[in-house]
C-alpha cells in the first residue's frame, strides 16, 4: 500500500516546484523580451539574462516560500499543540565555543540552566562548554568562570568545562570530540552556538517532541535575534524577523521530513547522529578543500540519508540569538556562511542523498551567487545603457518599469508577509499597528540600501576566494560598538569606489540613464555613511523611545533574557582581563 504521507508531500514538493520554476521562466522572458527592442542579443545582453536568472531564483523562491505561509498563517486554528508527558533518559546541553567574551556566554547557558531547573524536568539535563578557544587570557577566564560556576552547584558534575588546545576540524571537530567522549550517555542533544539563548519551556517542548516521535533525528527550532545596543541590529532583526515568519512555514509545509537545519539551537537524536553524520575531509587544497566549516546541511542531509526525519517547528517560540551589530560584522558573517556553503557544493554528489538534499545544499550555496548576479547585471546595464545612449528614445520605459518593480516586490514580499501577520495578530507585541507599520517602512529602506552594497561585498569576496584567498573562522563582534569613519571606509572602500565608478560613467555618457540605476549607484556612495550612522548609540536610543522597529521582547521582556542581563552583569568581562577582545 502506498503512503498517502508520501503521496502528499511529493504532490507539495511539484506544486511548489511549479510555482517557483514558472516565476523564474517568466520574469526572465520578460528581461529578454524587453531588450528584444534593439533587434539583437549581444554579449551584455545575455550576462544580464544569466545574471538576472540567477538573482531571480532566489527571490522566486522565498516569494513562493511566503505565499504558502501568509496563507497558512492567516488561516484559524493552525496553532500547533506542545506535547506533555515525561521525559526519558538524559539530555546534554552543549554550547561551542571559541575566543567568546567568558562572562557573555557563561551568562547564557546559566540563564539557560536556570529556566530549565525552575522546570520538573531540570535534573535530567547536563551542561557543557567546548572551548576551541586560542587566547591564553580567555582560556584562563573561561576555567575561572567555569570552577566558580561548579563551586555554587549542588551537583558540580552536571557541568562539564572542556578546553581542546587545538582546533582540529573547527566546530564540527569539536562536536565529534564531544560525541567521543560522552555522547553514549545521552539520548538527544541540544546544540548551541556561543551567542544562542533557550527558554526552559521551548527546550522541555522540543525534548518531548523527539520523545514522542522516534524516527526524529533533528529538530530546528526558529530562532530569532536578541538585540545588541545598536540601530543597525534593531532593523535587520525586525526585518529578519518579519521575513522569517510567513518564510519558514511555508517551506515547512512543502519541505515536510526534511526541512532546514541551521547547526544550533536545534534537538539533535545522538545515536544516529554519532554513527552517521561525521564531517568528510575534502581533499586538495584552497579555500575549498580541508575540514568542513558550514557543517549544518551536510549532517542533516546525512541524518535524512540514514533514514531520520529533519524538522522545524516554524513558530516563534523561545529561541534566540545575536545579532551582527554593523553592516561590517554582517557582512563578515555573510562571507564566512558564503565560503562554507560552497565548499559543501562538494558534497552534493554523495552517494545515497535524497533529491531534497541535494536541493538544499545547491540552493543555500545558490543563495550567495544572487548577489554578485546582481553586480553582474548593473555592470551589464551600465555598460549597455553608457554604450547606446541613443537607443533610450526607443527604450520600452514602461515595461522596464513593471519588471523592475515586479523584481522589488519578490525583494520585500517575504516581509510585508509577516508584518500583515503580524498587524492582524499580534501588533500590540510591536508597539501598536502604526509603529509597526512605520517599522516597516524603515526596514524596507534599509533593505534597498543593505542589498547593494551585501552584494558588491559578496562580489569581491567571491573573487578571493577564486584567487585562493580564505577567511579566518574566529572570533565575532556581539556586543554593539561605535563604528568608525576610517574603518568603514576601510571595508567599503569598493563599494564607495564602484558607485562613483557606475554614476560618473552614466554622467559622461547617458546622463537620462542615471534615475533608472540610482537604487544601485546611490547605496554604494552611502555605504560609509549608513554604516556609521546605523552604529550611531543616540540614534538607537531614538529609536527604542519612540519604539521604531520594536520588537516582541522589549515590549514584554522574557524572564531569561532578564536573567541573563543580570547575570552578564556579575560575571567578569572578558576585556577586563585582554583589551585585543572586542571590536
Amino acid at each position: 500500500m502506498r503512503d498517502r504521507r508520501n503521496d502528499s508531500l511529493f504532490r507539495r514538493r511539484l506544486f511548489f516546484s511549479g510555482l517557483t520554476l514558472s516565476t523564474i521562466g517568466g520574469l526572465t522572458a520578460a528581461l529578454i523580451a524587453l531588450l528584444a527592442h534593439t533587434g539583437r542579443i549581444g554579449i551584455a545582453d545575455a550576462v544580464l539574462v544569466a545574471a538576472f536568472t540567477v538573482n531571480v531564483t532566489w527571490l522566486a523562491l522565498g516569494l513562493w516560500n511566503a505565499v504558502i505561509g501568509l496563507a497558512l498563517l492567516l488561516v484559524p486554528g493552525q496553532e500547533r499543540t506542545p506535547p506533555t508527558g515525561d521525559i526519558t533518559g538524559r539530555v546534554a546541553v552543549a554550547m561551542t565555543i571559541r575566543n567568546e567574551n567568558p562572562a557573555d556566554v557563561f551568562a547564557r547557558i546559566r540563564t539557560i540552566k536556570d529556566s530549565l531547573d525552575a522546570t520538573a524536568s531540570g535534573p535530567l539535563f547536563d551542561y557543557y562548554l567546548l572551548s576551541d578557544s586560542s587566547d591564553p587570557a580567555i582560556i584562563a577566564s573561561e576555567g575561572q568562570n567555569a570552577a566558580d560556576w561548579q563551586n555554587q552547584l549542588n551537583q558540580p558534575g552536571r557541568v562539564t568545562y572542556r578546553h581542546r588546545p587545538v582546533n582540529d576540524g573547527f566546530k564540527p571537530g569539536n562536536l565529534r570530540d564531544f560525541c567521543r567522549r560522552w555522547g553514549d550517555g545521552y539520548d538527544i542533544l541540544i546544540l548551541l552556538d556561543a551567542d544562542s539563548l533557550m527558554t526552559g519551556a521551548t527546550i522541555l517542548d522540543m525534548v518531548r517532541t523527539m520523545v514522542r516521535q522516534p524516527r526524529l533525528g533533528i529538530l530546528q527550532s526558529l530562532i530569532v535575534g536578541i538585540l545588541s545596543p545598536s540601530f543597525f541590529a534593531r532593523v535587520f532583526e525586525f526585518g529578519h524577523r518579519h521575513g522569517l515568519r510567513c518564510t519558514m512555514a511555508g517551506a515547512v509545509w512543502w519541505q515536510g521530513d526534511r526541512c532546514q537545519f541551521w547547526g544550533h539551537n536545534a534537538a539533535i537524536r545522538l545515536k544516529p547522529f554519532i554513527a552517521q553524520c561525521e564531517m568528510p575531509y575534502l581533499p586538495g587544497k584552497g579555500p575549498f578543500s580541508g575540514h568542513i566549516i558550514c557543517h549544518d546541511q551536510i549532517e542533516a542531509s546525512f541524518m535524512h540519508r540514514a533514514g531520520y526525519e529533519v524538522r522545524v517547528m516554524a513558530e516563534e517560540s523561545g529561541s534566540y540569538e545575536g545579532v551582527p551589530p554593523t553592516l561590517p560584522d554582517f557582512m563578515k558573517r555573510n562571507h564566512r556562511w558564503c565560503q562554507g556553503n560552497l565548499k559543501n557544493l562538494k558534497i552534493i554528489g554523495a552517494p545515497g542523498l535524497a533529491a531534497i538534499d541535494r536541493f538544499h545544499l545547491g540552493v543555500v550555496a545558490q543563495r550567495f551567487l544572487a548577489g554578485p548576479a546582481l553586480v553582474a547585471f548593473a555592470l551589464a546595464a551600465t555598460v549597455l545603457a553608457c554604450s547606446e545612449p541613443a537607443a533610450a528614445d526607443a527604450f520600452p520605459a514602461r515595461s522596464a518599469l513593471i519588471l523592475y518593480g515586479l523584481w522589488l516586490g519578490l525583494l520585500i514580499f517575504p516581509k510585508l508577509a509577516g508584518l500583515a501577520v503580524a498587524l492582524r495578530c499580534s501588533p500590540a507585541r510591536y508597539g501598536g499597528a502604526l509603529r509597526l507599520m512605520l517599522g516597516g517602512l524603515t526596514e524596507c529602506l534599509f533593505t534597498l540600501v543593505l542589498t547593494p552594497v551585501g552584494a558588491v561585498g559578496a562580489t569581491v569576496f567571491m573573487a578571493g576566494l577564486i584567487c585562493g584567498r580564505s577567511l579566518a573562522w574566529d572570533q565575532q563582534a556581539r556586543d554593539g560598538y561605535r563604528l568608525s569613519w576610517r574603518c568603514a571606509l576601510a571595508g567599503l572602500w569598493p563599494q564607495t569606489l564602484l558607485g562613483g565608478a557606475v554614476f560618473a560613467s552614466l554622467a559622461l555618457f547617458n546622463p537620462g540613464a542615471l534615475p533608472w540605476f540610482a537604487p544601485f549607484w546611490l547605496s554604494l556612495l552611502l555605504s560609509v555613511p549608513f554604516a556609521v550612522l546605523t552604529t550611531s548609540p543616540a540614534l538607537d536610543d531614538w529609536a527604542q523611545r519612540h519604539g521604531l522597529c520594536r520588537i516582541p521582547e522589549e515590549t514584554e521582556e522574557p524572564a531569561e533574557i532578564a536573567g541573563l542581563k543580570r547575570l552578564k552583569a556579575r560575571l567578569v568581562p572578558a576585556h577586563a582581563r585582554h583589551e585585543g577582545i572586542g571590536p
